[in-house]
């Protein structure tokens, strides 16, 4: 038997972390995240005896946030590639430096982890123990991300990670094709976060979000684009190259050097020329002197965070609130109760930030600017999750099925739906413990 325990990202978003233990004893971990809502911040702990290698899908903080933690006493090996490792560094490094939480872990730990992080190109099978091997394939979420396949005790495991199977602007698309490769599998494990919607269609929802920004900016208005500063800032900005928009764009915050790291590794994307030329159009905002320049054009301002919830899209959206020639556009997903979302709900932006008295950090302000949400989403929506599952072929009609990394309503739902079509399907709850 092979056990599975889900350590995290359980009818949630956040902290996803999943244990696999082969008959004999030895371990591996995919993944190992955090979240930022709850006093309960890291995956559940386990027993580290015999932990064989750590893999990461991805470099995203719900999948990386924790993964020091696990080097304060180990020198276990990382299975990563060299841009997650890169964008991995930057965002933990950064995570640690202006948390208020006391995470259980520092730069010790994360320098430790990178000394110890190999590099597995993907489809190339890495034996980590006596028949147990790992393999990864493009997840087509963001540059470097990657589904694995878990081969242990002649059992096969599916771990999708975050994926997408509609190609974007900036990565490939999870190809379909890969999945006839993997002949029968015994379990899969697969994200949920949209799995109760659609994504509108994607080419007419890039020409409005162009067309949109054209008009305003050439009647003197500007638009600010809060965007998360890995992937989403630079799939915007394609965007608008690929649409031809031919006023200024400006970068800030963490997009810069997310962008930079990119430019990297050309490898990663799915056209590195086209996303060099996009890059050499954008200007980069560099200090206050830069910012009120950005601020005084009619240009495009691309600047984290993605919800309004801080970063440098903080020191702009004051200004634009209050001009109706303006305009907001939020382009990634707006938790409940996030400034983003409250805006797009109620009209008003609201934002308190207790470490920072003064009105740029605490405000509430009704918009008198246009604001919108255009969802160039980097998941696979419902249509598409299920065409992935029906697409696998299990052994021995296994069927068994594992719903993780959505809302408790995504999980359980699509896990009940699949169980009504002859799969063994759930949506299991932290520290739940499954054998195949």
């Amino acid at each position: 038997m092979v056990k599975i325990t889900f350590l995290g990202g359980c009818r949630e978003v956040g902290r996803s972390a999943i244990l696999i233990e082969s008959k004999t004893g030895d371990k591996c971990i995919l993944d190992y995240g955090v979240r930022f809502k709850e006093k309960t911040r890291l995956p559940q702990e386990f027993n580290m005896e015999n932990l064989r290698a750590i893999a990461l899908t991805h470099s995203h903080i719900d999948h990386s946030g924790a993964l020091p933690y696990l080097y304060k006493n180990s020198s276990v090996p990382l299975l990563t590639n060299p841009v997650t490792l890169a964008v991995t560094k930057v965002l933990v490094k950064d995570m640690i430096r202006i948390s208020d939480f006391n995470y259980p872990f520092g730069y010790r730990e994360l320098d430790k982890l990178i000394k110890h992080s190999y590099f597995l190109e993907n489809r190339q099978r890495k034996r980590i123990s006596d028949n147990f091997f790992l393999t990864m394939f493009n997840a087509g979420h963001i540059p470097g991300s990657v589904s694995i396949l878990i081969e242990v005790d002649n059992k096969k495991i599916l771990y999708t990670g975050d994926i997408n199977t509609n190609a974007t602007n900036l990565v490939e698309a999870s190809n379909f094709n890969i999945l006839k490769e993997i002949q029968e599998i015994d379990a899969l494990i697969i994200e949920s976060t949209y799995a109760l919607r659609d994504h509108p269609p994607r080419k007419q929802l890039e020409k409005d979000f162009t067309d949109r920004i054209i008009n305003i900016t050439e009647n003197n208005g500007k638009v600010l684009i809060p965007a998360f500063g890995v992937a989403r800032s630079q799939e915007a900005l394609l965007i608008l190259h690929k649409y031809q928009y031919l006023g200024k764009i400006y970068v800030d915050g963490l997009a810069r050097k997310i962008s930079n790291i990119f430019l990297d590794y050309p490898e990663s994307l799915k056209n590195g020329n086209f996303y060099k030329k996009a890059l050499k159009k954008t200007k980069f905002i560099s200090g206050k002197k830069g910012r009120n320049q950005a601020k005084n054009s009619n240009g495009v301002i691309i600047a984290p965070s993605g919800m309004l919830k801080g970063g440098a899209a903080i020191d702009f959206v004051k200004s634009f609130l209050i001009d109706p020639a303006s305009a907001i556009y939020l382009v990634g997903y707006q938790v409940e109760g996030s400034p983003g979302r409250v805006l797009l709900d109620s009209g008003y932006l609201e934002f308190n930030n207790k470490k920072k008295l003064d009105s740029i950090y605490n405000f509430k302000i009704k918009a008198k600017c246009d604001y919108d949400y255009f969802d160039f989403s980097s998941h696979a929506d419902g249509t598409q999750l299920r065409k992935f599952v029906t697409t696998l072929t299990f052994k021995n009609q296994s069927n068994n099925v594992f719903c993780v990394h959505g809302d408790p309503k995504a999980t359980t739902k699509l896990s009940s739906e699949l169980a009504k079509h002859s799969y063994n399907a759930v949506a299991p709850e932290t520290g739940e413990v499954y054998n195949i």
